[in-house]
């Protein structure tokens, strides 16, 4: 979402973009990424999230543990964390609350995804079927704006196609063959 909204502000100064994972622009496709994760949700793991405010009053430290929690109902088969992986930075809650909600804002307001017209660059979007965000809700979501956008489809993968074991060597293969042909392409 941030690269597509400084390919707009900028376009001159914008390279080949690729969306991997990508939000949602529009009500109706955060509607049914919201459906997926609840049908995704099970009995204990409900219960689980029912108890998070109360186990834990810190906000930051509530969003991350959701993300614990949660994590999983994103991924199909993902590669898991080495124990020797660099362990994730923390979680800044309010930058992340307020680039979010800006964005919502703006998306209320008309400006996304409108202002990505300005876009010339070429785009590619990387997306898992498995993935919960309804990736072509918002493929048909963006198509008006960025009439140059290519979509791949990973089947078996997830929100991560970078950590999911039966496409991530397509996944990496795909992403350097597209990006080569677009970088090094003549002027």
């Amino acid at each position: 979402m941030l690269a597509l909204a400084y390919a707009a502000a900028h376009p001159a100064s914008a390279g080949p973009l690729v969306l991997v994972g990508c939000g949602t622009f529009d009500p109706v496709s955060r509607a049914r990424l919201n459906a997926t994760l609840e049908e995704r949700i099970s009995g204990d793991l409900g219960r689980q999230l029912q108890h998070l405010e109360q186990e834990f009053p810190d906000p930051d430290h509530r969003l991350r543990q959701r993300f614990k929690l949660t994590g999983h109902l994103y991924d199909y088969d993902a590669e898991p964390a080495n124990e020797g992986d660099e362990p994730a930075p923390p979680f800044d809650l309010t930058a992340h609350l307020e680039t979010w909600n800006d964005m919502l804002r703006l998306q209320q307001a008309g400006v996304y995804p409108a202002a990505f017209a300005a876009i010339k660059s070429p785009v590619l979007m990387l997306h898992g079927t498995y993935d919960p965000h309804p990736g072509r809700m918002i493929l048909e979501s963006l198509r008006p704006y960025l009439p140059q956008l290519e979509c791949r489809e990973f089947e078996r993968c997830g929100h991560s196609p970078w950590t999911e074991k039966a496409v991530r060597a397509e996944f990496f293969a795909v992403l350097r063959e597209w990006l080569l042909q677009r970088v090094h392409a003549p002027k």
